[in-house]
This record gives C-alpha cells, sequence and structure tokens, in this order.
C-alpha cells in the first residue's frame, strides 16, 4: 500500500507547494533578519531567530502533511473525530479568552499556538461531515443546509471575541462555498447571497460610519483604506510603505536582502506583509511565481474535488481549495489596499507557526484524496 501511495503521488501539487514553502522560508529570513536589532534589542536574538522557529514549524508541518496523506480514508469522517473536532475546538477558543496571550490588539495565542487556524479545518471538516451524510435531504430541506452553520456562527462568535475578525471572515467564505457545493438548490442559494449582500452591505458601512461593533484598529483600516496617503502618517502607514515597496522593486526588484522598507517601515515584513518584501526584493516575477504557485494548488484541488466519486471527499478538498484561495486574496487584497486590511497571513510564505502546520496538513489531505482516487481508477 505505502509504494502504491508514492507511485500515485501528485506532483501538481506536491512541487509548488515545495516552491512555496522553501522560498517563503528564504524570504522570512530576509524579510526578518534585521528585526532583532531594530524591534527586539533587550532580547538579544540573533538575526536568524525567526527563520529558525519557521523552519521548525515547517518540519513539523511536513510530518503532518506526510502522516495525513498515508492516513487511512475512513478515519477523516468518523464521527468520534468529527465529535472530538468539534468539542476541541470550542474549547481551545474558550482557552484563548481565558487564558490567551495578546499579540497586536488580539488575544489569540494560548498554550504556544493560534487555535484560530486550527478552526479554518475544523470547521470545512464538520460541514464536510455533515453534509455529504444528508445529500438526499439537502434539496428539499432548509434545515440540513442551516443546522451546521449553528457551529461555524459560535466560532465565529468566539473569533470576534479576541478579536480576529479576518479568520471569522475567512471560515464564514470557506464555509458558504462548501454550503453551495453541498448539493443544494442553486437557486435558493442565490436569493440567500443576493439577501444577505443586501442586508450586511448597509449594516457594514453602518459600523463603519459609526464604530458600532468594530475595535478602534478595524475602524482604522477601514479608513485607510479608503485613501491611505491622507494618512500617511498614520493609521494608512503600512500601507502607503507596503505600495512603495511594490513600486521600488519594479519588475525584477532590488535584490535579495536589499529591502529598505523592512528597516522599520513596514511594522510586520515577515508575516501579513511579507509579499511586499517580495516585491520589493525579487520584483514582479517574484511575486507572479508566489501567485502561480498558490493558483496551481487550489486549481489542482479543484480537480481533485471533481474527480472523487465520494462527496465527503469533494466536500472537503473543495472547502480547502476555498480557504487557501480566499486566504491569498485577502492578503493580496490588503497588502495592495484593494480590501481593508485583515491581518491574514499568505498562506505557506507568510511567518506563522501554526499557519504553517495547518496549512501543509490542508495539503497532506488534498494528496491524501488525489492518491486514493487514482488508485481507485486503478483497480476498475
Amino acid at each position: 500500500m505505502l509504494k502504491k501511495y508514492l507511485k500515485n503521488m501528485d506532483y501538481m501539487i506536491i512541487v509548488p507547494l515545495l516552491i512555496l514553502c522553501l522560498f517563503g522560508l528564504i524570504m522570512v529570513y530576509s524579510a526578518s533578519s534585521a528585526l532583532p536589532t531594530i524591534r527586539y534589542q533587550s532580547m538579544h536574538w540573533p538575526s536568524d531567530y525567526f527563520f529558525r522557529k519557521q523552519l521548525l514549524s515547517f518540519e513539523v508541518g511536513m510530518v503532518a502533511f506526510i502522516f495525513l496523506m498515508l492516513m487511512p480514508a475512513t478515519i477523516f469522517r468518523k464521527r468520534i473525530i468529527l465529535f472530538l473536532n468539534l468539542i476541541i475546538s470550542i474549547l481551545l477558543l474558550i482557552a484563548v479568552l481565558l487564558f490567551g496571550q495578546v499579540v497586536n490588539n488580539a488575544k489569540s495565542w494560548v498554550f504556544g499556538i493560534q487555535p484560530a487556524e486550527l478552526i479554518k479545518l475544523s470547521s470545512i471538516m464538520l460541514l464536510a461531515g455533515w453534509y455529504s451524510k444528508r445529500q438526499k435531504g439537502i434539496t428539499k430541506n432548509w434545515k440540513m443546509l442551516f443546522a451546521p452553520w449553528i457551529v461555524v456562527l459560535l466560532f465565529v462568535v468566539l473569533l470576534r471575541m479576541q478579536p480576529d475578525t479576518g479568520t471569522a471572515i475567512l471560515i464564514i467564505l470557506a464555509c458558504a462555498t462548501v454550503s453551495f457545493c453541498s448539493g443544494f438548490i442553486v437557486k435558493r442559494l442565490i436569493v440567500l447571497f443576493t439577501g444577505g449582500v443586501l442586508v450586511l452591505y448597509p449594516l457594514v458601512s453602518f459600523c463603519v460610519s459609526f464604530g458600532v461593533g468594530l475595535t478602534d484598529v478595524q475602524v482604522n483600516r477601514f479608513l485607510a483604506f479608503r485613501n491611505p496617503f491622507d494618512y500617511a502618517q498614520g493609521i494608512g502607514f503600512q500601507i502607503v510603505n507596503s505600495m512603495i515597496a511594490f513600486a521600488n522593486g519594479g519588475l525584477t526588484g532590488v535584490g535579495l536582502g536589499k529591502s529598505i522598507q523592512k528597516l522599520g517601515y513596514l511594522p510586520e515584513p515577515h508575516t501579513d506583509f511579507i509579499l511586499a518584501i517580495i516585491g520589493e526584493e525579487t520584483g514582479l516575477i517574484g511575486v507572479v511565481i508566489v501567485i502561480t504557485c498558490l493558483f496551481l494548488i487550489v486549481w489542482r484541488g479543484l480537480l481533485i474535488a471533481h474527480k472523487s466519486n465520494d462527496s465527503f471527499d469533494t466536500l472537503l478538498a473543495t472547502g480547502i481549495c476555498a480557504m487557501i484561495a480566499i486566504q491569498t486574496f485577502i492578503n493580496i487584497g490588503g497588502v495592495t489596499s484593494l480590501i481593508p486590511l485583515t491581518g491574514v497571513p499568505l498562506p505557506y510564505v507568510s511567518y506563522g507557526g501554526t499557519s504553517m502546520i495547518v496549512m501543509l496538513s490542508m495539503a497532506g489531505i488534498l494528496m491524501n484524496i488525489s492518491i486514493r482516487n487514482k488508485i481507485s481508477k486503478e483497480t476498475l
């Protein structure tokens, strides 16, 4: 069986995945090498401090990738696994609120991890498990569609209490994609989507205008998004310097390690704004390579979902692809001022241990589904 798995590995996933991770490690080292001197002088950290932590996360993530790639297919859909997944997810989110560490104006860390990252995969698995077992009833019964959203909304509420609005938005959009692909009548979903937009747009506008339900940081991000250059020395500082980084890089970049914006102008050059440093040091060419690799993973994942004969596998792979694609769009949109900043990392590239491990776990599940698809075809 091990030989069959290795023989049927999907290189259209693993090649761009490794390119992203290895290139990301290089850029994390480049983007963060000056931070110990600029921001953490009292810690006496070496220049490769963040690189070493990211390398360790990559190694752990690859172990998770291989483990999930080789795991028996039935384990993902077992009720006990889905139930434990639900309970552990809720307990971790509650633990964050009670004992969490505040980082960048949000209480997101507990026990050395970011539970919000784990919830991304947990929510997709829960919806895939629910819908796959109720395929016949979904087209007729509205309750079948909305019942699992009680759990999703509980996740969202707990995330908003941190507050981590970026991850909450990600989970809503990815889960909405899974619901859309669950077999429910498309016309009804279009009505729901249109109605949701008509209700949410004026609601969000009201909240931004009057600061209702939003923190000062979140309101400032909306204001900076509208015209960052009006707030270039204040709340628009990051966006303006991100644009300067892209402008400095041009087509081919200023060269690895030669970024100016990472020297204190971009507060988070190795996390949320790593694409700006990539653009400055490697130019448009480097940015295109990153986006192309992410596109290939998502495109291949959607093909895997389409070819699968198992509804759970199809929904799970679709949800994973949606999560990667939406997170990529939100990160790139934020650093280029296409949308407001949300503090969402760039998949497989940005610094972040829990994010790297979870994203590699998602890729391992995609690989598992792909390999089983190929093996099942061979046995026919």
